[in-house]
């Protein structure tokens, strides 16, 4: 007996049902890559930088808190300097000498050397990164801790000299953005509690394109039970003033 099956051709229906699944498969898979595409064009949309800068990160705080209850980190300068920076004694030593030099420097007879004292942002503030160009930052942000030391100059003056420690672990980084800055100008605050300040913004977790500029406000404002209401704003743009200003 012939035990070979009969060549047999495919009718027109048979034929429909062998060739569908495929081009399903083909469009599902267009599809999908549809879908994966608009969402990573509109966040490359996002992260872009405006034209006249390499570099563009906007920080933002709205944070509400009771002044009166001591942070949970106890002492913020140690906590800052020890904890989230990861310095040592010594460390912490040489940098304050840093920041003693360049008041110095900068500041001349207005400031008094040794004068600076250690400082650290209450995280109840809630300072947050909500734009950097270049990355995909969600929209709850990330958390800014900031730091370092200050002093008082003789015309009542306020100069600064830390680091903007970015914290990504959102991101499932194992290290946070680094931004060094320093006063380029005094800090005169006001009666109100409202203040503008500029700094000089460094970096070496990015392309700074040389160094750029730390420019906002701090407005606080009293909420009627005696909470504080943060009110910061500020712009980092690299290069500083653009690349027109460096033509």
């Amino acid at each position: 007996m012939n035990n070979v099956a009969p060549n047999r051709e495919l009718g027109p229906k048979a034929a429909r049902r062998t060739g569908w699944p495929r081009t399903v498969t083909a469009a599902i898979a267009g599809l999908l890559a549809l879908m994966l595409a608009v969402p990573m064009a509109l966040a490359a949309a996002r992260a872009q930088a405006p034209a006249p800068f390499g570099t563009y990160i906007v920080y933002s705080a709205a944070g509400v808190y009771d002044p009166t209850v001591p942070p949970v980190q106890g002492n913020l300068a140690d906590w800052f300097h020890r904890e989230v920076m990861g310095r040592d004694d010594a460390a912490i030593a040489a940098e304050r000498a840093r920041a003693d030099a360049y008041f110095t420097t900068e500041f001349g007879s207005l400031y008094t050397p040794g004068s600076l004292a250690a400082f650290g942002q209450d995280p109840r503030t809630q300072y947050r990164a909500y734009f950097i160009s270049g990355e995909d930052v969600p929209p709850e942000g990330w958390l800014v801790r900031d730091g370092g030391f200050r002093a008082m100059l003789s015309d009542g003056g306020v100069v600064v000299f830390g680091n903007y420690s970015i914290d990504v672990t959102e991101k499932k980084k194992s290290e946070p953005i680094i931004i060094h800055y320093e006063s380029a100008d005094p800090i005169y605050p006001q009666a109100d509690g409202s203040l503008l300040f500029r700094c000089r913004v460094t970096s070496e977790d990015f392309d700074d394109f040389g160094g750029g500029l730390a420019q906002g406000i701090s407005d606080p404002q009293q909420l009627a039970d005696g909470r504080t209401l943060t009110n910061i704003r500020n712009v980092l743009t690299f290069p500083g003033y653009g690349f027109a200003a460096t033509q």
